[in-house]
């Protein structure tokens, strides 16, 4: 409990200065609910920002992001994200990981033996589809 006069006023004005239309439900040019602040910042919903990112990479990119995570049909939807790495050579499969690095999609991590181990990121894992439990169990085997 607050008693101090000091902290009320402080309490009261910081109150105050949150933007107000941060709560505020807003509709994306798509149709989709989104928060005012989602779209003040990024003039779309989330959803949109993350088909705006598939669509500017190449759909065999997109395909080699989900064998990164493992989030593949032979494998069931709740052990997607069990795996966090791609070895790719030097050629097409490293052009096509430099196309995901430079999406935000995933992220350059040690070389070996002429290959380099690219990590998916926080983005990729929601591009590819992966609930929250998927992208903790991605994100502990990227560390």
């Amino acid at each position: 409990m607050i008693t101090n006069r000091a902290q009320i006023a402080r309490h009261h004005l910081a109150n105050q200065s949150t933007p107000a239309y941060s709560l505020i439900r807003k509709v994306c040019a798509c149709g989709k609910a989104s928060s005012a602040k989602q779209l003040v910042q990024h003039d779309k919903c989330a959803a949109c920002a993350l088909a705006a990112v598939r669509d500017a990479i190449m759909p065999g990119d997109f395909a080699k992001l989900q064998h990164m995570l493992g989030a593949v049909q032979q494998y069931p939807k709740s052990k997607w994200g069990w795996r966090n790495y791609f070895a790719a050579g030097s050629g097409q499969q490293h052009e096509a990981m430099r196309r995901l690095v430079v999406a935000g999609l995933a992220t350059a991590g040690r070389a070996a033996n002429e290959m380099t181990y690219f990590h998916a990121t926080r983005l990729g894992c929601k591009a590819t589809g992966l609930n929250a439990a998927g992208i903790k169990r991605a994100m502990e085997d990227a560390s």
